[in-house]
């Protein structure tokens, strides 16, 4: 008995220990659980009037609105190049001057072919007077029976030859005077002046350099008008039929100057782009920069405006949650006594932050900004 009370003892002992740190457990978690402040309520934003204007953004490269390529229409060898890169132009102005000592050639020997044909014809002319002079005297003795009819007939014939002969030399002539003024012509374009105002952005051809002008025209120099860029936006196919022209369009540059340019779309051009699957069409429209602050193929972030509303119902977008298929939204609305109605709203135009809202909620009233799922919002309504 003595060993059976020992034993009896000693479990009472370790008994007497799980006891106590049981109890000191219990004790932890309800202090634990009395000092540790509840956990806060869910982000919720309120519905307030608001002003939304929604935007399309894209990116865009910058272009001259104007840009010629000026080129060579007759062959030789670059003589001179008077301007450089980056320089302005007026109209007139002399771009590139080929080497004109063939065609000054060709000028002077058409037009000595032509002066040489002149003069055929003034002596053929003098022989058709004498003709006529000869066919006159002819006549007459024929009336007097002073000459025989094969005479006169002779001398008609002659007329006649001379006269064929005037009209053959006259179309040389025509022909030759042709060639000189196409020689002329060339010879102008010798000198390849620019055909507007504009900068030159582009000269592929150095001095000394023969160009051939036979089945392509070889550019010599490239304008463009700076003074008025066009901007070239890629539009995704989500968006372009949100957009329309005159809608505002803005973007600024990387170099961090803060400012925006303005314009307004002037086209959407019908013919689309593709990247891979994906499909972008061209929306088009200038901006000024006659204080040549812009470049071409800047790469920018458009913005264009597809919609505007002042002083509308409005909320978080964040709020929404999933759309059904009539295109309204979930949305949890947060009542004074803290418990959530789920909800279907309508909406309208957006912008980053905010939401129109056509109908579903009220002005004050709140919302969750992280709505639970459909299914989880309808279990707890109905609970």
């Amino acid at each position: 008995m003595s060993s059976w009370a020992a034993k009896a003892k000693a479990w009472l002992r370790k008994l007497r220990w799980w006891i106590a740190i049981a109890i000191l457990v219990a004790g932890w978690r309800v202090y634990v659980q009395a000092t540790t402040p509840p956990p806060p309520p869910p982000p919720t934003g309120e519905v307030k009037l608001a002003d939304i204007v929604q935007t399309v953004q894209a990116a865009g490269t910058l272009q001259a609105k104007t840009k010629v390529d000026v080129g060579a229409q007759v062959s030789g060898l670059v003589k001179e190049i008077p301007v450089v890169l980056g320089q302005a132009v007026k109209k007139g102005d002399l771009l590139v001057l080929l080497d004109p000592e063939l065609a000054q050639s060709a000028v002077l020997q058409a037009d000595a072919a032509v002066a040489q044909q002149r003069a055929q014809i003034d002596s053929r002319r003098v022989d058709l007077e004498a003709a006529k002079r000869e066919l006159e005297r002819q006549r007459r003795l024929l009336k007097g029976e002073a000459t025989a009819a094969t005479e006169a007939e002779k001398a008609e014939n002659d007329l006649a030859k001379i006269e064929a002969d005037i009209r053959g030399q006259a179309a040389n002539l025509v022909q030759m005077q042709a060639q000189l003024d196409r020689n002329k012509l060339n010879l102008a374009y010798t000198r390849i002046t620019a055909p507007m105002d504009g900068v030159v952005v582009n000269i592929p051809v150095q001095v000394g350099q023969t160009v051939i002008a036979v089945q392509i025209t070889p550019v010599m120099v490239t304008l463009a008008d700076l003074d008025t860029i066009t901007v070239r936006t890629k539009v995704p196919e989500a968006d372009v039929q949100s957009l329309a022209p005159g809608q505002k369009a803005s973007f600024s540059t990387l170099s961090g100057d803060g400012r925006r340019y303005e314009g307004r779309l002037r086209v959407i051009q019908p013919v689309p782009e593709r990247a891979g699957n994906a499909v972008f069409y061209n929306a088009l429209f200038e901006v000024d920069n006659r204080d040549r602050k812009l470049f071409t193929e800047m790469t920018v972030q458009v913005d264009i405006e597809t919609g505007e509303a002042k002083k509308t119902l409005a909320m978080p977008i964040v709020a929404l949650g999933e759309r059904a298929k009539d295109g309204a939204y979930a949305v949890t609305v947060v009542g004074k006594d803290g418990k959530n109605d789920a909800r279907q709203v309508t909406t309208g135009l957006h912008d980053n932050a905010n939401v129109q809202v056509v109908s579903g909620v009220k002005a004050g009233e709140k919302v969750l900004l992280a709505p639970p799922p459909a299914s989880a919002a309808s279990a707890a309504s109905a609970s």
